[in-house]
């Protein structure tokens, strides 16, 4: 007589949760029903029920609770899916790399903070797509967090960014070294003035960043030392905005000239501000794979054509 079927899990068995057992607790987490989640892997809906009792008798977890037909994912399971995240991302960017075009017919995926974008980089790709009509260009326009965190998770090939960031998933190359110059109207009696300080802030009306930026940062703390108040009237995510309220006669604004001053405005000028705060306009690039090939000529592109403002420095060389 043939030994009884055991469905019981052996010990080894119940800690090592299954790769498929984990991409429909992630698939679920996201949709919240397993009607959904069933559609989306293109599986019954009780193959979800069964996957998930499975990864809950293996991991000795609660991981959803039903609240008004639907599913919510606990604490246990969030920080379960949490652990396993990052093998999915590998898995999607080693398909990506599978069905990478061949260079002849290559993609250039590429994204930008929308001043970088609407003031330099449009320009540099539509000349780049002369020297290269074949390659196909895609942008993506979003903050400097943003663009760090696609390049880091391979979404895009490449990004630019002005203004400091912290990830370890990404590398920086600078390409442009600048310092912050005070942007003001050329009819302001305040444009005579070769040099600003922050003395000369006192009461003034100020379109600033907002405070999630470095630089915003190094201001408000030399202002504090030279026990001046600037009056804030605007604050702004971009300086294109800041460029704007400017050019209306609101205020003046303290910003990187890169890459603003290429607009070439007869009516806003800029005076340097000291002491130096620095801003360096960067390349971001995946932290431990070399550039794809159409990256790195167009980093190299840049690099060779990128055009003179008379405020900032262009890097030319690697």
């Amino acid at each position: 007589m043939p030994e009884p079927k055991n469905d019981r899990l052996e010990p080894a068995e119940a800690r090592r949760p299954s790769l498929r057992e984990l991409e429909i607790l992630r698939t679920l987490i996201a949709l919240g029903k397993t009607t959904a989640a069933a559609a989306k892997l293109n599986i019954s809906q009780p193959a979800v029920s069964r996957a998930i009792a499975q990864l809950e008798e293996r991991t000795g977890l609660v991981l959803f609770r039903r609240e008004s037909g639907r599913l919510l994912a606990t604490a246990e399971a969030l920080a379960l899916h949490q652990e396993a995240e990052p093998i999915f991302q590998t898995l999607e960017r080693l398909e990506r790399a599978r069905w990478r075009p061949t260079d002849r017919e290559a993609n250039l995926r590429i994204a930008s903070p929308p001043t970088l974008a609407h003031h330099f980089l449009n320009r540099m790709l539509a000349r780049f797509s002369v020297e290269e009509p074949t390659t196909r260009v895609h942008l993506e326009i979003g903050s400097g967090i943003d663009v760090t965190t696609k390049v880091a998770d391979g979404d895009t090939d490449l990004g630019l960014i002005d203004a400091g960031a912290n990830h370890a998933g990404v590398r920086f190359i600078p390409f442009r070294l600048g310092e912050a110059h005070v942007m003001l109207l050329k009819s302001s009696p305040l444009y005579r003035k070769e040099v600003f300080e922050p003395k000369d802030f006192h009461d003034l009306p100020l379109i600033a960043l907002v405070r999630r930026f470095n630089s915003r940062i190094m201001l408000d703390r030399l202002f504090l030392g030279a026990n001046v108040t600037p009056r804030i009237l605007i604050e702004v995510s971009t300086s294109a905005a800041a460029y704007d309220f400017v050019r209306a006669g609101a205020g003046l604004s303290i910003a990187n000239p890169f890459p603003i001053a290429f607009r070439g405005d007869p009516d806003v000028g800029f005076r340097p501000f000291r002491p130096v705060v620095p801003y360096e306009t960067s390349f971001v690039l995946p932290a431990m794979t070399p550039p794809t090939p159409v990256a790195r000529r167009f980093i190299d592109f840049v690099r060779r054509l990128q055009e003179e403002d008379g405020y900032t420095t262009a890097l030319r060389e690697s």
